[in-house]
């Protein structure tokens, strides 16, 4: 029987206006297409009032759970937070800034069980701005060419059994963690199912996931994640050849 019962870690910084919304469209989401689930909510840090109102819903709703970090660390901490207290066999992480639609939400959880991982891409690239659909699409195909994939989108927010994900590497402390993770997966040769997602225009704050210094973060990661996962073996390798009588 496939087990369809899901931590879901839903990540925030700043984002009391979208906080409330977020919640419920996962919990409408999970209620109609899980066997079971539980929502963690990490606030990284936000000094907006975040924390309270997502305080606020959980005393008010049936499994949700909220942690704290007194200071923002990060998404890579966010998610280990959210990880560690994690008590279900499959594990995902979803922002709260509700540019996914509800919908989206729904495809997602409804293909929990169909593969190992569960990955997503953007179905309406269009609705993207410009620049950011040119950067999803040069990053992706230099993974795929690097790492001889054939998928369509690396730093989604998948679903992992939590096992996987808890041993899964996580070197990088920003946005790239997820396809670090997704890359070192694969090759577990874990099945995947790839899910579309709509895009939608946040209605509250603004996004940070754009600038000069994480673009060129971004391409030193890959190049890092490459080294470690193809580069260093197939030199290793070479040298144990080179060592033999």
């Amino acid at each position: 029987m496939t087990d369809r019962r899901v931590s879901i870690l839903m990540l925030a910084f700043n984002e009391a206006g979208n906080i409330a919304g977020a919640i419920r469209d996962v919990q409408e989401a999970a209620r109609a297409t899980l066997d079971d689930y539980e929502i963690i909510v990490v606030d990284d840090g936000s000094t907006d009032g975040t924390c309270q109102v997502a305080d606020a819903v959980a005393a008010n709703t049936v499994g949700v759970r909220v942690l704290r970090h007194d200071v923002n660390r990060g998404l890579c901490a966010g998610y280990e937070t959210g990880l560690a207290a994690a008590t279900m066999p499959l594990v995902i992480w979803l922002p709260c800034d509700r540019e996914m639609t509800a919908a989206s939400i729904v495809r997602i959880f409804g293909a929990v069980g169909t593969a190992d991982i569960v990955s997503i891409y953007h179905g309406n690239p269009a609705a993207r701005e410009w620049f950011r659909r040119v950067l999803t699409f040069v990053s992706t195909l230099e993974m795929n060419v690097l790492f001889g994939h054939h998928l369509r989108y690396f730093q989604g927010t998948n679903v992992y059994p939590t096992t996987l994900a808890r041993s899964l590497p996580r070197t990088e402390s920003g946005f790239f963690v997820m396809a670090e993770m997704y890359l070192a997966a694969l090759d577990h040769e874990m099945s995947v199912a790839e899910v579309p997602i709509t895009h939608q225009e946040r209605t509250y704050g603004a996004s940070s996931a754009v600038s000069w210094s994480r673009i060129w973060y971004a391409q030193m990661a890959v190049l890092k994640f490459w080294y470690r996962l193809r580069l260093r073996p197939a030199l290793q390798f070479l040298t144990l050849l080179a060592e033999r009588p």
